[in-house]
């Protein structure tokens, strides 16, 4: 398969306008203030793993390439009359030097999470303007030839950019899992647990039981933010509960049934903490009653042992 024709297969678009005050012929330069590269043989897909066992990893490789790693940060070329700026992921290109252009087929929402979902860039001036800024971020992957040594960012439309990218050597992608700490706290174990949703007298009520031999763990993880894993460069760890894995010494599964949230169980959750701070998040899943410890993965990296035999089994929550 041709080069070209890789590329038209992976790369995905999306079409957002540009906005701002200017008339419609308007042109808008933008300033880099940083730029960073990096480099994979092997990047890890996260867009549809959500409810995929451990061990079941969809790595993207192209054969006679590399995925290039592209992390912008521009200046917020705010004014009076500019208020916002957008620009479409079909509008940015990656150029080698045959003047082939490039469509990126992905980037991170959250650094070390790739999904196969081009970004695109865009910003709103600040409230306080002038008396605050605002930058822009913006990430990227594409798929180039092995051997390429610079390429050239080029943003279309009628907000441009263009500026020379290095190629660094391949390197191994960043694990999500190093990004923060995680710590069981607490364990319970029981056969059933007790709902409610809504309250006083439209409270309705509801109950989950495991399957015979099954038992529910619940099991509280105080989660600890090292580094920021945030594109838009706030200081600050977050996480989906479907980013965890339960399994036991051989590598199964345990099935997730949810997070805590008062007194409902939901089957995932957004959470954050900021970087140096922690957070506890309780979270339920089904096990066998005979299993007494496993161990606790976010993507597909361990990061604790769980003493499940340490709590006794109970009949309700």
């Amino acid at each position: 398969m041709r080069f070209s024709k890789i590329i038209q297969g992976l790369a995905l678009t999306s079409s957002l306008a540009v906005c701002t005050a200017f008339p419609a012929l308007a042109q808008i330069d933008l300033t880099a203030l940083s730029t960073q590269t990096r480099a994979y043989d092997t990047v890890i897909n996260w867009q549809e793993r959500p409810y995929r066992p451990a061990g079941v990893v969809e790595y993207v490789r192209v054969p006679g390439s590399l995925i290039l790693d592209v992390r912008m940060v521009f200046d917020g070329p705010w004014s009076d009359d500019v208020s916002r700026v957008s620009v479409s992921s079909r509008d940015i290109r990656l150029v080698l030097a045959d003047g082939t252009e490039l469509a990126a087929v992905g980037g991170y929402p959250n650094w070390g999470q790739a999904t196969l979902q081009s970004r695109s860039l865009s910003g709103s001036r600040p409230r306080d303007f002038p008396d605050d800024d605002r930058d822009l971020y913006w990430n990227g992957l594409f798929v180039i030839p092995k051997g390429t040594a610079s390429v050239t960012l080029r943003f279309g439309g009628d907000v441009r950019y263009e500026g020379d990218v290095t190629v660094p050597a391949p390197s191994a992608e960043a694990d999500a899992a190093s990004f923060a700490q995680f710590r069981p706290t607490a364990v319970r174990r029981f056969r059933v647990v007790e709902l409610e949703d809504g309250r006083d007298d439209d409270a309705v009520s509801s109950s989950i039981a495991a399957p015979p031999g099954m038992v529910l763990a619940e099991i509280e993880v105080d989660v600890q933010g090292l580094v920021s894993n945030q594109v838009d460069g706030e200081d600050r760890f977050t996480w989906h509960t479907h980013n965890f894995r339960l399994v036991d010494d051989a590598g199964a599964t345990m099935g997730l049934v949810g997070e805590r949230f008062m007194r409902r169980i939901l089957d995932s959750q957004f959470s954050g903490t900021n970087v140096g701070s922690s957070a506890d998040r309780t979270m339920l899943w089904v096990v066998p009653e005979s299993l007494t410890e496993a161990r606790l993965l976010f993507g597909e990296t361990e990061v604790a042992r769980v003493a499940l035999g340490t709590a006794a089994i109970t009949e309700t929550d």
